[in-house]
């Protein structure tokens, strides 16, 4: 129960962090103003640290130094006096900024403020999970600096950069996952006894699960097409296997029939290749990162798709919530920590990491994919919407949301999602 606690708290704050990160970036890069970065959710435990700023006065560009202290009622629009200093490469940068509020503007020294953007404030909170970016004005297009008066592309580029972050986290994930060594079948791959059916002419003689077939009689056994032709041409007669198990090599005889049970294999024994650990070098591993990413990514945004033809099982294809996702991560992580091999945890966290970008990008209320939606309605309709009422359609999306997320978690307890058995590529 520890390590699964641990283990979900870690793994949806890494994911979450590095979502808000990317619209960070994104915001900065846009010349949005973000007004604090938060690592956790509040409340605040500290937020004394913020990044340098700007300010804009009468078409004027001054920098504002990192921590610089600014006087309370300072924003665009607020009549100021001020002075700054040239820094080594010319640029201004302020000194001092006081807000004036004269009778007669135009008789005093004062200047207008155009644009405000105080620096980030970087914050580290209270509650565990991930982070937040807090942009100005994201539904305000009159605030200057805000997201939601910058360009079509520009918020487009913004509110899906954390889905784009999320993206390239998990071909990292996967990529590491490569590197540190992933399942791959061996050469030669033999073939292997994954299970034996009760009362089967395997199980009379004495094979096991884990058993590895070296020949059959004097035929050398390279794969599992091999053994299966060999049987077929045997069927009622005495095979004498050579199998590996363990440290032993032991002759077992077994009589294939010549009409099995419907579903059943001659010896009554399912197969699988022989697996072995290959570590790729780190320009293979980020190639097979970025396939595996765009593969899972695609695969979910087929999923309704596949569930309506048939194609996949709707118990396989139900939504897991913080439960289930901490069950799943619980199991890889103890997996890993137990064997020595990361890459049950890595495959899980590039896979969570996918999930959350598709996620996101559903264009749904209250998501980074609703909010998209919005902007290329405003596209087609040629005029923005009320921002008042596109709020109110995401604080109502946002509610149905957590009514769902609550109907998810009750699934995961009362119907838990299949454990993932690791151990079973070996």
């Amino acid at each position: 129960m520890l390590v699964t606690v641990l283990s979900l708290v870690i793994a949806l704050s890494i994911l979450v962090f590095v979502h808000e990160l990317g619209h960070y970036l994104a915001a900065k890069a846009s010349h949005v103003v973000v007004e604090e970065f938060g690592f956790g959710y509040p409340p605040r435990l500290w937020g004394g640290w913020r990044t340098k700023g700007k300010v804009v006065i009468d078409g004027q560009e001054i920098i504002i130094p990192r921590n610089f202290a600014l006087p309370e009622g300072l924003r665009s629009g607020t009549l100021v006096t001020y002075e700054a200093a040239a820094d080594a490469k010319g640029r201004q940068v302020l000194t001092r900024i006081a807000v004036e509020e004269p009778e007669d503007p135009s008789a005093t020294s004062a200047r207008s403020v155009q644009l405000l953007d105080p620096g980030t404030l970087l914050s580290i909170n209270a509650v565990p999970f991930g982070g937040f970016t807090k942009m100005l004005g994201e539904e305000d297009p009159n605030a200057p600096g805000s997201l939601a008066s910058k360009s079509k592309l520009s918020r487009i580029f913004v509110l899906s950069a954390g889905a784009l972050m999320n993206l390239l986290t998990a071909v990292l994930f996967f990529a590491l996952a490569m590197a540190l060594g992933a399942p791959t079948v061996a050469e030669p791959e033999n073939a292997v006894v994954a299970s034996v059916t009760p009362g089967s002419p395997a199980e009379a003689a004495g094979l096991k699960p884990g058993d590895v077939v070296l020949r059959a009689d004097d035929t050398e056994i390279l794969t599992i097409e091999g053994l299966q032709q060999y049987t077929q041409a045997h069927l009622g007669q005495p095979i004498v296997l050579t199998v590996q198990r363990g440290e032993d090599r032991l002759e077992i005889s077994v009589v294939p029939r010549v009409s099995p049970p419907q579903g059943e294999g001659p010896m009554g024994i399912g197969l699988s290749p022989r697996m072995t650990i290959k570590q790729y070098a780190w320009y293979e591993a980020i190639w097979a990162g970025a396939k595996q990413t765009l593969g899972l990514a695609g695969f979910v945004f087929t999923v309704p798709v596949q569930v309506i033809r048939g194609l996949i099982p709707a118990e396989l294809a139900r939504p897991v919530g913080p439960v289930g996702v901490g069950q799943l991560v619980g199991e890889a992580v103890q997996y890993s920590l137990d064997t020595g091999w990361w890459f049950p945890a890595m495959q899980i966290m590039g896979s969570l990491s996918v999930a959350l970008a598709v996620t996101n990008l559903l264009p749904l209320p209250g998501l980074d994919g609703g909010r998209i939606l919005f902007v290329l309605l405003e596209a087609v309709r040629r005029r923005r919407l009320d921002p008042a009422k596109e709020g109110m359609v995401h604080l109502i999306g946002i509610a149905l949301l957590v009514a769902l997320m609550l109907f998810i978690t009750w699934q995961d307890l009362i119907h838990p999602v299949p454990s993932m058995n690791w151990g079973s590529f070996f």
